[in-house]
């Protein structure tokens, strides 16, 4: 009798891993609305990038009269513009590396919660709308001086005498600055005769 080789031993067959399920359109669309719910910051610097890019194209379409004393009436809203660009990129990129923290999933942690200043807002809205309302019949100075004292009362100071005296002031240097700087002649309103 001839005697049969050995078999050799089966090595053991590995386990597969699971194929980790693909994404499907609804989950991407949970992640895409997290991050944007963790960006929700991304507003004022898109608000900047309009505002900058809106003055930026009125700034250089803008009619210059020939006799215009140098710098001339470009300068200040290119500064602006330029200022709101860079804030727009900067803001942006400090909401992109530091986003708000994640909504926690265990219910036994209270998730942070973000709540705005909707009133201070509103008065800060309804100080613009007044401000452009006013400022024909009014003049700059006194306009303007409520615009200042407005957007600090919106933005929570509680002087209002010293609010007062500084818009004031800081209506004055505008006015000022435009006029005696720029050769430009901001609405007089019913301060016609004194200004």
């Amino acid at each position: 009798m001839s005697a049969t080789p050995p078999v050799p031993p089966v090595p053991p067959v590995p386990p597969v891993p699971p194929v980790p399920p693909a994404p499907t359109a609804l989950a991407e669309r949970a992640g895409a609305a997290d991050f944007l719910r963790r960006r929700t910051g991304l507003i004022i610097p898109l608000l900047l990038l309009v505002t900058g890019i809106v003055l930026g194209v009125g700034t250089l379409t803008m009619e210059v009269p020939r006799n215009a004393a140098s710098p001339g009436p470009q300068l200040f809203p290119t500064l602006i513009a330029i200022a709101c660009l860079v804030f727009a990129v900067l803001m942006t990129v400090d909401v992109l590396r530091h986003p708000e923290p994640a909504r926690v999933a265990d219910p036994s942690h209270e998730p942070t919660r973000f709540r705005g200043n909707h009133s201070a807002v509103l008065q800060f809205v309804g100080t613009i709308v007044v401000f452009i309302v006013i400022l024909n019949p009014l003049g700059w100075l006194l306009s303007g001086a409520l615009l200042f004292w407005g957007s600090a009362r919106a933005l929570g100071s509680r002087r209002p005498l010293f609010d007062l005296f500084l818009s004031l002031a800081i209506s004055s240097i505008v006015q000022l600055a435009f006029s005696a700087g720029l050769g430009l002649n901001l609405p007089p309103g019913i301060l016609a005769g004194v200004l």
